[in-house]
């Protein structure tokens, strides 16, 4: 094959599969900036997120990174109400009290500051979450309250993923009235980036904390869910599994059709050159084959 040719291909191939992986790159931002953050966590964490398996172990076994730490009310003990103040949905800029809109429904509250580990990593706390409540009969309800002195500074960096956070089932994002230092009824520690606390009927069921927050879904956080919808661990863990197995089929599926969309316009492309002829129909068979190998081996064995 001739520089001219293979030249012609490279300049062929561009223009066809840049707009795939131009929306292949959107699809993919949340995960790739999560990404960013990998070595604050550890390497057992990594291999999981790379996998994309979500565990569910026993909650009892959670410890805290760097060691023990209370931030919270513990297990067994009644959650005090507060003051937030509403930043998506219908009531934004509504005060609310996020205990009492959960209406004594299990609840998973989510109270962090600004850092940004957390933020990348509640997305897929959220989805989890969100795929164990589609299978419970249990009507979960899930608030993350952010901790800032300045409401507005939460507001500018991280409003425009508030809508697909929503989307993925939390019902309630707010800013606690009181400021970073939270809810003096709570009990926060001020040097906790991130306490999640699992309740029903008002009284804690778990507790977790995470001093630089939680990039990834941890395994005992999923086992606390589990607990807090009366549903053996293993059972959660099916339904995790499950769902992965369904939207890695979505996603070989999208990758298929943009393949196939991509095939389409080179093959055009190069009808339009012969008809020019500009290349002959055998160097266009061979540019094919170049370009797209594994599409042309399957046409053959059929």
């Amino acid at each position: 094959m001739t520089k001219e040719i293979l030249l012609l291909l490279l300049v062929l191939g561009l223009m066809t599969t840049a707009s795939g992986y131009a929306e292949e790159d959107r699809e993919g931002a949340a995960e790739r900036r999560g990404a960013v953050a990998e070595d604050q966590q550890s390497e057992r964490g990594r291999r999981r997120n790379r996998r994309g398996q979500v565990g569910v172990k026993d909650p009892a076994e959670f410890r805290a990174e760097g060691g023990e730490v209370f931030s919270g009310p513990q297990r067994g003990e009644k959650l005090i109400g507060f003051k937030a103040v509403e930043l998506a949905g219908d009531n934004q800029g509504k005060t609310i009290d996020p205990i009492a809109v959960a209406d004594g429904r299990p609840q998973i509250i989510l109270l962090q500051d600004g850092n940004g580990v957390a933020i990348r990593g509640l997305f897929g706390i959220v989805d989890a979450i969100g795929k164990i409540d589609e299978k419970t009969d249990q009507d979960l309800h899930v608030s993350c309250v952010f901790l800032a002195d300045d409401p507005n500074e939460i507001r500018s960096r991280f409003g425009r993923v508030f809508p697909a956070l929503m989307e993925r089932g939390i019902d309630v994002i707010a800013v606690s009235a009181d400021g970073r230092d939270g809810p003096g009824a709570l009990g926060l520690d001020r040097t906790v980036s991130q306490t999640i606390i699992l309740a029903n009927q008002g009284e804690v069921t778990r507790n977790f904390v995470a001093p630089q927050g939680f990039l990834y879904v941890d395994p005992h956080v999923m086992g606390g869910v589990a607990e807090l919808v009366s549903e053996d661990r293993e059972t959660v863990a099916g339904w995790l599994a499950a769902a992965r197995e369904t939207q890695e089929r979505m996603r070989m599926r999208r990758g298929n059709e943009r393949q196939a969309e991509s095939s389409n316009r080179f093959r055009q492309k190069l009808g339009e050159l012969v008809r020019a002829g500009k290349i002959s129909r055998e160097e266009a068979a061979e540019l094919m084959q170049l370009a797209f190998p594994a599409e042309n081996s399957r046409r053959q064995q059929r």
